[in-house]
């Protein structure tokens, strides 16, 4: 059988250089060839100092890994679309299939012992080849790169995932607290789904000339003492319908954005329930050789940059007797998490 190198990051500053066994794909399965395989911010934690997680969320000792994009070179069984030559995106959990999670996309909030993340539960990309289920794997359209793939699959796809619950549109003021690789993507995608104006913090000059020179905000506003009154007076007082907050930045910021209750329905995964839906109306959309250009610049900064690797949590806010203000306002924070 043939064999492949690996890496195993174990913790406490180690790294393990390995050879084991190149997997063949069993049913439903796909072989990939590792192109890129980028480092998360919860890869940082684990490598210098442990892995989190018990029971069958404890890491296993496996290749590490989560943010993998690659080329198929075999397909195992019953695989209905992907087919060798094919470039890909691999989504890092994969579910038990059934359970009500699964069934409804949010594998991440499966609770079953056959629910996996590649490196914590299965073999990750910081190998030659990855094993990965067909139905985990998103096809890469070009001109995007493997590395556009690999950093998109978990930074942008947490944005991405943060402003559909947020239901943003052309109506909305955008906040984003923090402009790390995570807000970068919030605020390139918040662009695309027509939020006027987008206004960003962070406590990094460099981050916020960055989000500037690159047009992905309209305001950025240091994170300091002043920033509440700032954001008040570009809003003319009246705060933001939208808001993610993508780093442990200081809560003082968070009344800028007019905070609608909302209740976390499950606690691995939970979904905000908006107490009132609001339709935007139609934005236009870039083409995707427009947005291109932007994508690439962003994952270029990524490269270097801290990556957290994230879910999303409703804020704590609870449905009770408040009344809603007749126009909605969201607020929605990305947790810095293990997916492990």
């Amino acid at each position: 059988m043939a064999v492949m190198d690996g890496i195993r990051l174990p913790g406490d500053s180690t790294v393990q250089h390995v050879t084991i066994d190149v997997p063949e794909p069993g049913h439903g399965q796909v072989l990939l060839r590792m192109k890129a395989s980028s480092i998360c911010g919860s890869d940082i934690r684990a490598i210098y100092r442990e892995h989190l997680g018990s029971g069958p969320e404890a890491y296993q000792g496996v290749i590490a890994g989560h943010e993998p994009c690659g080329q198929v070179v075999a397909v195992g069984p019953d695989c209905r679309q992907l087919q060798p030559g094919d470039r890909v995106v691999g989504y890092h959990i994969a579910g038990c299939g059934v359970c009500e999670e699964c069934r409804s996309g949010y594998m991440i909030g499966c609770t079953s012992p056959l629910r996996a993340a590649h490196g914590w539960q299965r073999d990750g990309g910081h190998a030659e080849h990855l094993l990965a289920e067909e139905a985990t794997c998103i096809l890469l359209r070009e001109p995007l790169t493997f590395v556009d793939g690999a950093l998109v699959s978990c930074g942008f796809g947490t944005a991405y995932e943060g402003l559909l619950r947020l239901q943003l549109s052309g109506r909305d003021r955008l906040l984003i607290t923090g402009l790390g690789p995570v807000g970068l993507a919030a605020a390139m995608l918040g662009r695309a789904l027509g939020a006027n104006p987008t206004i960003a913090t962070d406590v990094a000059p460099e981050r916020l000339q960055m989000a500037v020179s690159m047009g992905l905000v309209d305001h950025a506003v240091p994170a300091d003492e002043h920033a509440a009154a700032t954001i008040r007076r570009l809003t003319g007082g009246r705060g933001c319908e939208a808001a993610g907050r993508t780093a442990c930045l200081r809560d003082g910021l968070h009344p800028c954005a007019h905070r609608l209750d909302v209740a976390s329905v499950r606690p691995i995964a939970p979904q905000a329930h908006l107490a009132r839906r609001r339709v935007g109306p139609r934005v236009p959309r870039r083409t995707t050789q427009q947005w291109q250009g932007q994508v690439e610049e962003v994952t270029a900064a990524q490269r270097s940059a801290y990556h957290p690797s994230c879910y999303l949590r409703p804020g704590n806010g609870r449905p009770g007797g408040r009344r809603v203000h007749p126009r909605v306002r969201r607020h929605l924070v990305l947790a810095t998490t293990s997916p492990g």
